[in-house]
């Protein structure tokens, strides 16, 4: 673990003042205290005054005085006496309602300190929302509790009636689950919240604002007040609003983002995480969590169950050791698949899917043309300064992506031909050739800021970029540049791939067209044709274990003054004990490296690095910057 909260003290060379009269009974608070420097973090006790003898009690949030000025705090108990020290200094204020952070919330910010490093209060306020005072008066406004019973035909016939009977249960759940082919995710994911909360509260954790909007117009006519939305998206005074409720009311459901993981909940609680590949559920700030991980150390006292078209090689390697239990049920559709073997167009897919419904098709960038070569030499297309042209729409002028110059009258740079060969094509050039090919179709593009939610009435061939699919169902699914996303030069490459390519399938409807840019023979193309997305991901696994790469292995990304980080990494390196890459360089005399250590072995690693970070904080260093377990290298 890391290094425990020690009980320190702060005195007060001064009497207390007449005014301030103190408790009798339990007159020493134990506070957490937010210092301005880590090195110093840890509980100290203060005395109660008679004004804050009911509200400042443990899982108040109050203003103490440290050293020479001001600083908030946490109570995390009350008690008779303090054996550190005589002339205690008072609780100046107290700045939240009373026991707003639960026991249960201090043990989970405590367990996910101790497994990412750094600081107890950095998490702290990650997890608890900026106060807005005026919203406190809603605590009173309680809803009454109801009962819900639900049956759902659906889900019966889906999952058959013994896991049915599981999850309308009582009894505490670990399943990794996968989105049904054939089914739309939103309404089979609001079946499943249904059924579970007859029986348990619901934390259900998606990736963005847009998943929140589709679940919401799912549950909100049936939980109605009995239902909370939570999330940074939400202003500022609605979030706390919302933040209170939840933590004094205890609603049926709440869906939330990243943000909302850590909110109390009732016992035997269930939380959903949905998508836990999506970078939206990585923190950015230090100590940088996940809300995987997250839920995970808060799974001794809740049910919980990771649902995704495809889950992240750490799912896979918890169902591979059996902690979590595969859940892939298979829907009663009739897909035609078919490949770009024997250079097969998609066009066709396309022309027979559009008769009967919409057609989705997934590639991979926005823009137009943001690679091209030269017609008759193959040679790149770049400019003066070294950066590589783009064209950026139908008739547009080549302009490099660097300095942003315009080439009126671009010529090749070796053989002086005009003509340009486009190798990497954006979605505006897709749908080109595409509105070319099939012509009096209404063709539509979500991509970036410019996203469709939900389908319009009629028949489109839709074209979208990975997670800008708009909501809906398509008789036609094109997923193209299959060599280009399987192939990015990043950790979790494939992984993304495949979950953006099951995602797409899971939009599918029955007797649907789908066309894939990939052979046959590839590993993802016959895991799709079996609709097991776990069977592509057994390989990957293996592969990472070999390399000494996460899932199997921890790192830690440490960045700082480039003398001050190589030492560190030469240490390191001596001891024999952590795998080290580095050191790189970042910037201006700024270098980072890379420390990876086996699962058995993390916990000592952190340990070691709040460490390092404590004395260069003593010493008046410049502290190093860390993250462990990052979403990619």
């Amino acid at each position: 673990m890391a290094t425990p909260l020690k009980l320190k003290r702060q005195n007060s060379t001064a009497r207390v003042k007449e005014n301030k009269l103190i408790v009798s009974r339990l007159p020493v608070a134990a506070v957490l205290v937010d210092t301005p420097v880590s090195h110093l973090e840890g509980i100290y006790d203060y005395l109660v005054p008679v004004e804050f003898d009911e509200i400042a009690i443990a899982g108040t949030k109050v203003i103490v005085p440290f050293g020479n000025s001001k600083a908030e705090g946490l109570v995390v108990a009350r008690k008779n006496q303090s054996s550190e020290a005589k002339n205690l200094k008072v609780i100046a204020e107290v700045t939240s309602p009373k026991a707003m952070i639960t026991a249960d919330v201090m043990k989970l910010v405590e367990s996910v300190r101790n497994r990412f490093g750094g600081s107890y209060w950095a998490v702290m306020k990650s997890a608890i929302p900026p106060r807005v005072v005026k919203e406190e008066k809603t605590i009173e406004a309680a809803v009454s509790k109801k009962q819900f019973d639900y049956s759902s035909s659906s889900l019966i016939a889906l999952m058959g009636r013994a896991d049915y009977g599981i999850l309308l249960g009582k009894q505490r759940i670990r399943w990794a689950l996968s989105l049904p082919i054939g089914i739309d995710p939103s309404v089979f994911l609001a079946e499943l919240v249904k059924v579970r909360a007859v029986n348990s509260q619901v934390l259900i954790i998606v990736p963005d604002e847009k998943d929140v909007s589709q679940l919401q117009r799912q549950l909100s006519d049936y939980f109605e007040d009995h239902m909370l939305i939570m999330g940074s998206h939400l202003p500022k005074a609605q979030r706390y609003r919302h933040f209170l409720q939840a933590t004094y009311h205890s609603p049926q459901v709440i869906v939330t983002t990243r943000s909302g993981c850590f909110l109390h909940l009732s016992d035997n609680a269930t939380v959903i995480i949905l998508s836990d590949l999506d970078n939206s559920h990585y923190e950015q700030h230090s100590p940088g969590w996940n809300t995987r991980d997250v839920s995970l150390l808060r799974a001794v006292t809740s049910s919980v169950i990771f649902v995704s078209a495809s889950h992240s090689l750490e799912v896979a390697r918890l169902v591979e050791l059996g902690w979590l239990e595969k859940k892939n049920y298979r829907s009663k559709c009739n897909i035609k698949f078919s490949s770009n073997d024997s250079g097969r167009s998609y066009i066709p897919t396309i022309k027979s899917a559009i008769k009967s419904g919409n057609v989705l098709v997934n590639v991979s960038e926005k823009g137009y043309a943001n690679l091209f070569l030269c017609a008759r030499c193959r040679n790149t297309a770049s400019c003066s300064c070294g950066g590589k042209l783009q064209i950026l729409g139908a008739n547009s002028i080549p302009v490099c992506y660097i300095c942003h110059t315009q080439k009126k009258d671009w010529r090749c740079n070796y053989c002086g031909d005009v003509k340009p060969y486009v190798i990497s094509k954006g979605i505006d050039r897709n749908a080109e050739e595409i509105g070319r090919t099939i012509p009096k179709t209404s063709i539509l593009i979500s991509s970036g800021s410019k996203q469709i939610q939900s389908l319009p009435k009629g028949r489109h061939i839709v074209l979208a970029t990975a997670g800008s699919e708009p909501d809906g169902q398509y008789s036609g699914i094109v997923l193209l540049d299959g060599e280009k996303i399987f192939n990015r030069p990043s950790l979790r490459a494939e992984e993304l791939a495949r979950l953006t390519w099951f995602a797409s399938l899971c939009r599918s409807t029955d007797n649907s067209e789908v066309f894939l840019s990939l052979p046959n023979s590839h590993p993802v193309v016959q895991s799709m044709l079996r609709f097991d997305s776990q069977s592509a991901a057994i390989s990957e696994l293996r592969n990472r274990e070999l390399a000494k790469l996460p899932p199997f292995y921890r790192i830690a990304v440490v960045s700082g003054e480039g003398t001050e980080i190589s030492k560190f990494a030469g240490n390191l390196k001596a001891s024999g004990k952590y795998e080290v890459t580095g050191p790189i360089d970042v910037e201006k005399g700024q270098k980072k490296i890379f420390i990876r250590v086996s699962l058995l072995n993390g916990q000592e690693l952190v340990d070691l690095l709040d460490d390092v970070t404590k004395v260069q904080g003593v010493k008046g260093k410049n502290i190093f910057k860390i993250r462990f377990d990052p979403y990619d290298l």
